[in-house]
């Protein structure tokens, strides 16, 4: 996966590029935006992790720019506390996540695992599918913190390559991992966001994860998805074993002053990425649809 940074901070972009090629990913780097612009129609990078503050042309303006002729490269806003607002500005852009400064590899890392993990999809599986014109599908999960991806994979498999275009595809996948994610660790292994927010600030998140899993009711608790199709839409059912919650309680991140606050980020980004995401019963179901949109719908 290529990455590209585009950072006016010397620092900062030195430290973001080595964290990129340390972690195995390709990497180039860019001192401002309209180096960035430049930098990317040549190099053509799956994800772009940019600055919104620059001098110039700035973070929000090169959003723009890149959207304007491509809508498929993930791009990841970075925010400081003088910019927070801005972050809200650049998700309504285009921009498929954000990330608070200063950034800490455990927020970079699953960023770009979590965003770039749609040029993996194996083509020819899905392709076998696309003779199919509906149907519904049930499938069972383990639950197990390494999971979301491999699940996510295993989904999008049953999508018919004529149902969405490239981007869409993408934003699913990023969608169905925030679900995903949350039925496993904050339904089946009853991490809550306050948890896992001061885990984070610590890093002992992988402690916590351990410690629950060592619980046997937790873990042998199961993710169950229920995935239908048709012609005009897709629809995917994802109940986890947890005790359910109240989503109306979780405050709203897209607010100014909840934007540095990592409770509710799953629930907001899924209600961007699909065209409705609904919480059923208790809060342990959570049901998401996708309009298709190319031309056999």
């Amino acid at each position: 996966m290529k990455v590209l940074i585009v950072e006016d901070d010397f620092i900062s972009r030195n430290y973001l590029h080595d964290l990129v090629k340390y972690s195995g990913y390709d990497c180039k780097t860019a001192k401002n935006a309209a180096d960035g612009f430049d930098m990317y129609l040549n190099y053509r990078p799956d994800v772009i992790v940019c600055n919104i503050v620059m001098p110039g042309i700035s973070g929000l303006e090169f959003l723009q720019k890149i959207r304007a002729i491509d809508r498929n490269t993930i791009i990841i806003m970075i925010t400081s506390v003088c910019s927070e607002r801005l972050a809200v500005d650049a998700l309504r852009l285009g921009a498929n996540d954000y990330l608070r400064k200063p950034v800490q590899d455990n927020d970079l890392i699953p960023a770009l695992k979590r965003a770039g993990s749609h040029i993996e999809l194996d083509d020819e599986n899905s392709q076998k599918y696309g003779v199919i014109d509906s149907g519904k599908i049930i499938m069972k999960f383990d639950t197990d913190i390494n999971a979301p991806r491999l699940i996510v994979d295993r989904l999008m498999e049953e999508i018919a390559p004529d149902y969405f275009e490239d981007d869409a595809r993408a934003n699913i996948e990023i969608g169905l991992s925030e679900l995903v994610t949350n039925a496993i660790e904050h339904g089946n292994l009853d991490i809550t966001f306050e948890e896992k927010s001061e885990m984070l600030k610590n890093f002992t998140l992988e402690d916590l994860y351990s410690k629950r899993m060592k619980n046997k009711k937790l873990a042998d608790r199961k993710v169950t998805v229920e995935y239908s199709f048709s012609p005009s839409k897709c629809e995917w059912t994802i109940t986890d074993e947890g005790n359910g919650f109240d989503p109306s309680a979780i405050p709203d991140p897209s607010s100014p002053e909840n934007i540095e606050c990592l409770n509710g980020r799953g629930i907001f980004f899924s209600k961007r990425l699909f065209d409705s995401v609904e919480y059923i019963g208790k809060g342990n179901i959570v049901r998401a649809v996708k309009m298709c949109q190319k031309s056999v719908c």
